[in-house]
């Protein structure tokens, strides 16, 4: 919970602060460190069920997300556009985290019954929302896709 509550809070603090300081990247790592904490124990509620479940494959979507977004960053010497693939890599993690706060909100106050309508559904938003927030907020200074 406590590693769920730090991604939650420097991944919001970083969406809202100025890019490439010294600052974001001091929480950018207490970010990605709280992250893979959290996705590790994720990963462990497999051995409580016995099965591996729709949450153990978001949890897999975020992996891939927070690889590409530290990827690109540590491979800027040798990837053209790792300013890009950082930029989608970190805001779909962080965007994956605010669906994953939903659907852990819901499902434990709702019915099993209500779980896909209500819990996914709702998590849809979420995922909707990030997607056209982080198009919308897309740097200009990005070299865009066409010329890559």
């Amino acid at each position: 919970m406590a590693a769920a509550l730090l991604a939650l809070v420097a991944g919001t603090y970083i969406l809202a602060t100025p890019k490439g300081t010294r600052r974001h990247r001091w929480v950018g790592w207490v970010y990605v460190g709280s992250m893979t904490v959290l996705l590790v124990t994720a990963f462990q509620i497999y051995f409580l069920f016995g099965q591996f479940g729709i949450i153990h494959w978001g949890a897999v979507g975020s992996v891939f997300a927070l690889v590409i977004g530290v990827g690109a960053a540590a491979l800027r010497p040798v990837v053209r556009a790792w300013l890009r693939w950082h930029y989608l890599g970190m805001g779909a993690s962080v965007t994956g985290l605010y669906a994953a706060f939903v659907i852990e909100s819901t499902y434990r106050f709702f019915a099993p019954a209500y779980f896909w309508w209500l819990t996914l559904g709702l998590a849809a938003v979420v995922f909707g929302a990030g997607g056209l927030l982080l198009r919308r907020h897309y740097p200009t200074w990005l070299v865009p896709a066409a010329r890559l």
